[in-house]
């Protein structure tokens, strides 16, 4: 290409997973110098965002372009390997000296080598989520923070938690137990962003990683990642480049324009910007409409609060999850619910627990004595430390997920010989033969048949907000797409096929809801049986969508309370049992056991110690005290005539449900 004019104008893209970055370069007094960048959010509609943002850039009156990224097919421009696209942004910036480009995007991260010989090295992440962006969001959704409230948090941080750069399931379960424990917040992000920056850390190789090194894409920009490698690069007499500006966003893009500005023979922009979609081999599957037929939703059974001075006895029952908890009063022994709450965890089980309880505190319902407190839930031995803190030991009584689920679901619909149940971070399996467990099992390694599974790959679609968004989009689809059992990364690219072969949104987003259950069927049910009617349990489930889904790919009839996660998970587990002798296989201690002929516990006056109790007990969170003061959990057990529990399965449930005094001990 000879010498351009000072009119002339090159255009870089960069089509990402998430994002569309476009430069224009243009001739200066020094050489080509950079003019203008802008950057928008596609939500899995890039064409769409392509023509928006595209509008006012004059595109066809451009001299030449060139395009990058993953959606790079979709426009007619020709196209540029990442690679390339590093190398020419690099060189531009910090002229023709050896460097290291090291990538952290949001699906993956790569290390370019521009070595003093000329040859260029190119190493990325395997196909797994851990050390990227999205990686890095999930950890931090979980805390309810963004990327940016959590940087600006930990920034300063000098005692992060110990974390490792594991699987984010794992990671996810690892930050739960830590913010149990009660570890400051500062210092679980601290510990995330650690993570990341040390498993990206691995990929460089000092003595033959070229000096200096250059951070770009979006992790990157952020303060604690650019520190950690500062501090790691001078362990090893290396150096951090500073790049101008928000450069490190926009190096893809930059080096496109560059490429455009020295392509020998530019073609003229002439014609429509995107090409058609090429049709892509991708089974469909019948539409989830289709299945409702066979989901039986129960009806709305709205709480009673106490009228006319009534004041029953009640019981509480608190769920404390990884990403919400949940709690319901009811009458004793009658179990006719007066009182119910949800909100989210935010990382903060303590204070979720105390938000809680001020608030059936101070309903209508909290002028009931109370008989007992039924704890369940990741948090449940920090918040029956809590309670137990003022309501006594003799009135706190903890018990496992598995337990729980399987009295909640008994007492809904005594036919249920199957639970599935799916949460926010995990999935679990429960048999069940005459109301007593007999199996059970729960996800490994893998977030793909969970709730915050389907919320982090459905929040990327265009005009979707919440979950109620993504139900809609799913039951209006004519057919779904089958997307396979993957996990999150794999998935993601199941979806960019799909979106670059045309399909329509909605059918995008029905395969998304097959394939959580595909992926709990195959991977946490495995070989074990189906009865004739499924409970399904969870959050998740609050969309007919996934339990049609389970309906269409079992065929048998499917079970879903009106609120799934708050009423059959806490409460009905809780209930308690009309009057019968204790056995000596049985803790007298147990809410499961007969309630022992007492004084109640009057809530006014107990309720407000728990807040002053909480700051002493989340402290010793981990220590003695909370060991000594706490209840043993429900017996897994005979179970007497006439008490309401269910029979725990030991052997399958105690590797992941530990009891309160085992964990106390260790």
């Amino acid at each position: 290409m000879g010498p351009a004019s000072s009119s002339s104008r090159f255009l870089g893209l960069d089509v990402g997973s998430e994002t569309i970055k476009l430069v224009e370069v243009g001739p200066g007094p020094r050489g080509l110098e950079w003019r203008r960048r802008q950057r928008l959010e596609h939500h899995k509609d890039p064409a769409r965002a392509l023509e928006t943002l595209l509008e006012d850039w004059a595109w066809p009156e451009a001299t030449a372009a060139a395009v990058t990224g993953t959606y790079q097919g979709l426009v007619r421009w020709p196209a540029v390997p990442v690679k390339q696209a590093q190398a020419r942004g690099c060189r531009f910036l910090l002229g023709d000296r050896p460097a290291t480009v090291v990538s952290l995007g949001s699906r993956g991260f790569s290390v370019l080598e521009l070595r003093p010989d000329g040859v260029e090295v190119w190493r990325q992440n395997s196909r797994c989520s851990q050390g990227t962006g999205n990686f890095l969001r999930q950890l931090l959704e979980r805390l309810s923070l963004s990327v940016e409230q959590a940087d600006a948090l930990c920034a300063d941080e000098p005692h992060p938690a110990v974390l490792s750069a594991r699987c984010p399931v794992i990671l996810k379960t690892d930050v739960t137990h830590l913010a149990n424990r009660g570890e400051p917040r500062a210092r679980i992000v601290a510990g995330c962003f650690d993570a990341v920056g040390e498993n990206v850390q691995a990929f460089l190789k000092p003595g033959r990683s070229p000096d200096p090194v250059v951070l770009i894409g979006g992790v990157a920009q952020s303060v604690r990642i650019r520190r950690s490698f500062r501090q790691h690069l001078e362990q090893s007499g290396m150096t951090l480049a500073e790049l101008p500006e928000d450069a490190g966003l926009y190096l893809e893009a930059l080096g496109c324009a560059l490429v455009a500005a020295t392509h020998p023979d530019p073609q003229p922009l002439s014609g429509p910007l995107l090409r058609p979609a090429e049709p892509r081999r991708l089974e469909r599957v019948p539409a989830l409409a289709t299945a409702l037929e066979r989901v039986r939703r129960l009806p709305a059974e709205p709480p009673q609060p106490p009228v006319n001075g009534d004041q029953p006895p009640v019981c509480l029952g608190l769920d404390i999850g990884s990403t919400g908890s949940k709690a319901i009063a009811i009458t004793c022994p009658d179990g006719t619910p007066v009182w119910q709450d949800y909100r989210p965890t935010a990382g903060d089980p303590v204070g979720a627990a105390l938000a809680l309880v001020r608030e059936w505190a101070t309903s209508p319902a909290g002028r009931c004595p109370v008989r007992g407190f039924g704890v369940t839930g990741s948090g449940r031995e920090i918040a029956g430390a809590l309670l137990t803190a003022c309501y006594g030991a003799e009135r706190v009584f903890l018990l496992n997920e598995i337990a729980a689920h399987a009295a909640g679901a008994v007492s809904y619909d005594a036919r249920v010989d199957t639970i599935f149940e799916i949460g926010g971070q995990d999935a679990k399996y429960i048999r069940l033969a005459n109301g007593r467990v007999i199996d059970c099992a729960m996800n490994e390694a893998c977030s793909a048949g969970t709730g915050s599974f389907l919320e982090e790959q459905g929040r990327k679609f265009q005009g979707v907000t919440g979950v109620r968004d993504l139900e809609r989009e799913a039951l209006r689809a004519r057919d779904g797409v089958s997307l396979g059992q993957h996990c999150s990364v794999f998935m993601a690219e199941m979806i960019d096929q799909a979106v670059l072969g045309g399909v329509e949104q909605p059918a995008i987003i029905a395969g998304l809801y097959d394939s959580v259950i595909q992926n709990y069927l195959h991977r946490v049910k495995g070989n074990r049986p189906v009865g004739r009617v499924v409970f399904c349990q969870g959050m998740p489930f609050a969309s007919d969508a996934l339990a049609a889904a389970v309906a269409r790919q079992t065929g048998v009839e499917v079970v879903v309370p009106r609120i799934p996660a708050s009423w059959a998970r806490s409460a009905s587990p809780f209930w308690p049992a009309p009057p019968c002798p204790p056995t000596p296989e049985q803790d007298s201690s147990s809410i499961a056991s007969c309630p022992p002929a007492s004084p109640v516990v009057t809530p006014s006056r107990a309720a407000p110690r728990l807040a002053a109790a909480a700051p002493a007990s989340t402290a010793g969170s981990s220590g003695s005290t909370r060991s000594s003061r706490v209840s043993p959990p429900v017996s897994p057990g005979a179970v007497p005539a006439g008490c309401t529990t269910a029979r725990s399965n030991a052997a399958a449930c105690r590797p992941r449900h530990l009891t309160p005094s085992a964990n106390a001990r260790s």
